[in-house]
């Protein structure tokens, strides 16, 4: 599967009533490394700050995308938009899957969670960078 998405064709990334299809860790480690996704952090600060974020990724709490995908909140992010790819993770795959759904739903349309999320990350050796309290969304 390549993210590099530009048509709908079907694909069940751009589908909002599809679910949010799982992007395998060698491909997300391809994406990473190429800044071809944007990662999104889903943990709590206190995990992040046990573990490390994915370098480079967006940290915003479960609790908080609805708001940061929103363009009419008041915290809403700058990084939203529909011509990009989004990677969405957590711990272990379960709350970024839901999240990327909802992502989904709310307008984005490149959407991906990480599989494994970052259990799987880290497992596999791959890099972490500490969390700047003043990035989280």
């Amino acid at each position: 599967m390549s993210i590099t998405l530009h048509e709908d064709g079907g694909n069940p990334a751009f589908d909002s009533e599809a679910p949010a299809p799982r992007l395998p860790l060698p491909e997300a480690r391809v994406a990473h490394a190429r800044g071809g996704a944007v990662f999104v952090d889903l943990r709590m600060a206190q995990e992040t700050k046990r573990t490390g974020i994915i370098p480079g990724a967006i940290s915003c709490p479960h609790g908080l995308l609805d708001l940061w995908i929103d363009p009419g909140s008041p915290i809403s992010g700058s990084v939203p938009a529909n011509d990009k790819v989004f990677v969405f993770y957590c711990s272990n795959g379960l709350h970024a899957s839901q999240a990327a759904q909802s992502a989904k739903h709310m307008g984005l349309r490149q959407v991906f969670f990480l599989d494994g999320g970052m259990d799987a990350w880290l497992a596999a050796g791959g890099g972490v960078a500490a969390l700047d309290p003043l990035q989280v969304h």
